[in-house]
């Protein structure tokens, strides 16, 4: 099978790992954060500005495979409060109002590096 790696322009560079991996019609992508397309953390400090950027991180990184999020059949979300749940559940009825996939939620210490509060992966399965 072959397997196609894709880094994505639109988002931060990718540095040791790849933003993207697809064998056939499954896709993973890397736990992706907040990051501008610069490499820069997005809304520092504000989760709701994070993970509007995560999703949109992840909009670029689906599309990048000729998928959405229609595609997603789970997601793994890590965030640094328990307190962020309700806006992270809220964001993701948004991004997937219908039929949402399966999902596992983590709270930790620590993100990959200073000021992440969220971090979101992804498997999708494309139907091509």
């Amino acid at each position: 099978m072959d397997k196609k790696v894709v880094n994505v322009a639109n988002i931060y560079p990718a540095k040791g790992y790849s933003h993207s991996v697809r064998t056939g019609p499954i896709v993973w992508t890397s736990g992706l954060v907040a990051h501008d397309a610069k490499g820069q953390i997005v809304g520092r400090g504000d989760i709701n500005a994070q993970v509007e950027q995560v999703y949109s991180n992840m909009r670029e990184a689906l599309a990048s495979h000729g998928l959405d999020f229609s595609d997603v059949v789970k997601i793994t979300m890590f965030a640094t409060n328990m307190a962020f749940r309700p806006i992270i559940m809220e964001a993701r009825s948004k991004y997937f109002p219908t039929n949402p996939p399966a999902s596992s939620y983590f709270v930790v210490t620590a993100l990959s590096t200073e000021h992440q509060l969220f971090e979101m992966e992804a498997i999708a399965l494309a139907r091509t």
